[in-house]
């Protein structure tokens, strides 16, 4: 008698657990990692790059295979990988000897990440998909919000209770993350139950082509608005993930362990907007949550860029970067159902997997040229009229000024339509 379905979504949960808790404890203090290693904002970048890019394009491969070996093998296989490539990462004594490991585990996260979803998909009853998928997605940034925390106690411990060196220091996370993934590998192989789901894919491909033409003009519109926004979403979060780290360093002189712990709080209290996102964009308007909390994101981005000049300033910073990842929060589920509810029911794997895509493009964009501006201008100072306006705030206006751009447009011209109770697919 086959198991529970169940069973197989507390099992995959547990290892997305593991890939987004390591992936939380190393965002924080990789920039610092690499500076350390004698490299500078752009090669962080560069870096930052290296993992989306290939994340971002292999997905769809692993995909593909996990149709036709199984959704276990591939999962499996990737945990394996994350674990000894954690480990690489202490090894480089320069950062050129991260670009590799950097581009191996984006591979692994693209063979854990999207096959794990579908492995959900596949076990839950029709009727239990959607909770299924959201439990998931809970579980998973529950481990990215606990990761910075944890990490952020490994490097106070190591730096001031046993004395570690900051090279020695920013190398502890990884140990933790690797140790963590292979024993969720291990667990994964025992428990996780492969239900893969063969269909006349020819048949479904034909079914999505007729569906794709029948979509009106003012649909159209709305998914090229939302793929601009998507775009600008993964530009501007990866954008940052580069530049906050290296302004509350080099600005506010805030230290690994700390950013660790503001990052993991700042996180926490996205992941409770996400709950309330939830219920709100239910009941009231999906598109205003996307255009207020991008804006509010956005806005928060633009007076964290200025807090070094006013009172209480890094008071302001900290409160601000809480406020753009909330901001972000809010606006992140709303958008992903007001796409559910505007692509048609055939469609929807397909173009919101497009959607995710260009998210993706953008976020290989964002730190490359975020590092890049870092390195130019952090150091400088450029008058504009009567104003002096400081270097290191002009990433921080590009990332803003592009995400209120895009809320802008979705205000504009994306069509909401509320979804119905019930849906069944074409005849």
């Amino acid at each position: 008698m086959a198991r529970s379905w169940k069973i197989n979504l507390f099992v995959a949960s547990i290892l997305a657990f593991s890939i987004y808790f390591g992936f939380g404890m190393i965002i924080p203090m990789f920039p610092l990692y690499v500076l350390e290693l004698g490299g500078g904002a752009l090669e962080v970048g560069i870096l930052t790059s290296a993992f989306m890019f290939t994340r971002a394009f292999l997905a769809r491969p692993f995909g593909k295979l996990s149709d036709r070996i199984g959704r276990k093998s591939v999962i499996i296989f990737g945990m394996f990988l994350y674990a000894l490539l954690a480990l690489l990462f202490t090894i480089p004594d320069s950062w050129w000897g991260l670009i590799a490991v950097r581009i191996m585990q984006g591979t692994a996260s693209a063979m854990v990440w999207p096959v794990g979803e579908a492995l959900v998909v596949d076990s839950a009853p029709p009727t239990r998909r959607t909770r299924a998928i959201s439990t998931y997605m809970v579980i998973s940034n529950i481990g990215f919000v606990a990761g910075p925390l944890i990490s952020g106690g490994i490097l106070f411990f190591v730096r001031n209770v046993l004395g570690g060196s900051t090279l020695e220091t920013l190398r502890a996370p990884f140990y933790f993350a690797s140790g963590l993934a292979f024993v969720s590998a291990i667990f994964g192989f025992i428990f996780l139950e492969n239900r893969l789901v063969i269909g006349d894919r020819k048949e479904q491909v034909r079914k999505e082509e007729r569906a794709y033409r029948r979509m009106g003009k003012r649909t159209r519109t709305s998914l090229n608005v939302l793929y601009a926004n998507s775009f600008f979403e993964g530009f501007s979060w990866s954008m940052g993930s580069v530049v906050f780290v290296l302004f509350m360093d080099q600005i506010f002189h805030l230290g690994e362990w700390r950013f660790s712990l503001l990052f993991g709080v700042s996180q926490a209290l996205g992941l409770v907007m996400v709950i309330m996102s939830g219920v709100l964009g239910d009941r009231y308007s999906k598109k205003a949550l996307i255009v207020h909390g991008s804006i509010w994101g956005r806005v928060s981005t633009i007076i964290m860029s200025f807090s070094p000049l006013l009172p209480f300033g890094r008071i302001i910073a900290f409160i601000t970067y809480a406020g753009k990842d909330v901001g972000r929060q809010i606006a992140q589920p709303a958008s992903r159902s007001l796409q559910a509810d505007i692509v048609p029911t055939r469609l929807r794997g397909r173009l919101i997997a497009t959607i995710q895509a260009v998210s993706n493009i953008g976020a290989t964009v964002g730190p490359v040229l975020g590092g890049f501006l870092w390195d130019l201008t952090h150091h400088r100072s450029f008058s504009i009229l009567s104003f002096e306006l400081p270097g290191y705030s002009i990433p921080f206006l590009i990332s803003a000024a592009s995400g209120i751009i895009a809320a802008l447009l979705v205000q504009r011209y994306v069509y909401e339509k509320k979804a119905r109770r019930r849906e069944f697919p074409a005849r």
